[in-house]
């Protein structure tokens, strides 16, 4: 239960510390320390293979998913790191704390197919909106809501099931 914990602040340190960064012109520095926690991350978890194996999944599903937003002009990402039309190096980074968390703090979601897709579709969009708030990204229309909406009740169930397969 504490590694749950620790993995849960982890992310939520991570995350903050990346949309901070680009919404403060300071991608470069925020990508350093969210380096870090996942290396902190990665020395201690139990399932260091199994986590890394999801990371790459979830870099896939980030840089498609995010990178189709992007380029449909559905949302607009500050501080990329990078040309256009590639998604931001930031956004691919949350997508790695995104997967830190499925095999621990959010292990609860495996089997449970309804759930996890109820959780991406209200916690995804949210997640973007936050991220608004603090000056991260625009979010350009309201069919952007929509679009995140249905991605991440997608995506989450798959990452979930692949998590649910690397245990």
């Amino acid at each position: 239960m504490k590694f749950k914990l620790f993995n849960f602040l982890l992310f939520q340190a991570g995350w903050l510390i990346c949309v901070l960064g680009a919404a403060h012109g300071r991608t470069t520095l925020a990508l350093a320390t969210v380096s870090l926690l996942i290396m902190i991350h990665l020395t201690v978890t139990p399932h260091r293979i199994n986590d890394v194996r999801l990371f790459a999944y979830a870099l896939i599903f980030g840089f498609v998913f995010d990178g189709l937003i992007q380029f449909n002009g559905l949302i607009l990402y500050n501080d990329a790191g990078w040309s256009f039309p590639l998604t931001p190096l930031w956004i691919l980074m949350l997508w790695i704390l995104f997967a830190m968390t499925l095999n621990h703090s959010l292990s609860w979601l495996k089997g449970r197919i309804f759930v996890s897709s109820l959780f991406g579709a209200l916690g995804g969009p949210l997640a973007y909106m936050a991220a608004e708030k603090l000056g991260a990204i625009t979010i350009a229309t309201p069919q952007s809501i929509i679009t995140l909406l249905v991605g991440w009740a997608i995506i989450t169930p798959a990452l979930v099931f692949l998590s649910k397969n690397n245990d």
